[in-house]
Order: structure tokens, then sequence, then C-alpha cells
């Protein structure tokens, strides 16, 4: 498991404020404003050789993002008989459905670092609270999540990891501000 990492220069240069950052075992969930490199420290965790990783043993990484996602467009991250099904089943599913089965296609094994970005795009509010109890299982397992997510669905018991500082507590305050408000439609 990935217990710290220093980015690289190359990396650097997207964040808008951090530049190193820690991880826990279970659920960490990276959080900030779009635009901020929640995305960008996802890739830097998952390929990049230059950035300072720090792990705790032997580590292997599963990364899932929109481009993974989308066996129309990807076709290396979907091999074999299981990535033919995976493919002729998005020919009629959508991208929240196409999701699922390639998470439910893989077999985890204690010490793995799964890495989702916005793993909530594409479903409802009752299929992200499943993704999160899949995520909760996976941890239970042994496994590492490291999860970049705006859905509030992740942040309970998780290690919250914040790429522009004090960005939680403001969306805190706007969610807030927000169920305050009549939520009953006219």
């Amino acid at each position: 498991m990935i217990t710290q990492i220093s980015l690289c220069f190359q990396h650097k240069r997207f964040m808008s404020q951090k530049r190193s950052f820690r991880f826990t075992k279970g659920l960490n969930m990276v959080n900030g404003p779009n635009g901020s490199g929640n995305s960008t420290l996802l890739r830097a965790i998952y390929k990049c050789r230059e950035c300072k990783r720090q792990e705790d043993g032997p580590t292997r990484y599963q990364y899932f993002n929109g481009e993974t996602m989308n066996p129309h467009r990807a076709y290396k991250y979907f091999k074999g008989l299981p990535g033919s099904v995976i493919r002729a089943r998005a020919l009629f599913s959508s991208h929240g459905e196409t999701m699922r089965d390639v998470l439910q296609s893989y077999d985890p094994l204690p010490g793995d670092c799964f890495i989702l970005d916005e793993p909530e795009n594409g479903h409802d509010l009752e299929w992200v609270t499943k993704i999160r109890k899949g995520l909760d299982t996976l941890v239970k397992t042994g496994c590492q999540v490291i999860v970049a997510s705006h859905s509030p669905i992740f942040w309970n018991k998780s290690h919250i990891i914040e790429v522009k500082r004090g960005y939680l507590k403001h969306a805190c305050r706007l969610m807030k501000a927000s169920l305050s408000k009549d939520c009953h439609s006219g």
C-alpha cells in the first residue's frame, strides 16, 4: 500500500497548493474543487515513476477513471473473454452500468490499491451508496482505496486528503446552507 507520495516537477505544476500527500490503510478520500489537482494526484500515484512514492510492501495498483471505464475508447484495459463481455454489454448499457461490470470483474488481493476518479459519475444516489459499500468491502479484505470525489457519500469514515486546504469545510458550509432551504418542489 502507498503511504506517501511527493510529486515530481511535472505533477507539481498542476497542483493548486500541496505537493506531498500521506495515505492510510483503508479508505482515503481526495477532496478539492475542480481544477485543483485531484485527478493529477491520482494519475501520479498510478503511473508516475518520477514522483517519490513510499509503500509498506509490494502493491498492485488498479486505476479507474472516465477513460478506463469506457470500453468504447479504452480497449487496452479490457482484454480476453472478460473484456469482450464488458465491451459487448457496454453497447447496451449506461456508463454507470459499465463501471459496475468492470469493478466486479476484478479479483482483489490484500495490499492492492484501488484508485477511483469520481466513481459517482453516471450513478444515482442509490448506486453511489452501493459503490461505497463495495469499497468498504474492499477495505475489509485488506485493500487500500483512494477516491477523488465530490460526493459526501465517500466522506464519512474516510481519511480525508485535501488538495486545497480548507475546501472540505467550505463544501460542508455550502451543503448545509443548501439543505436548510425548503427542499419541497412546488
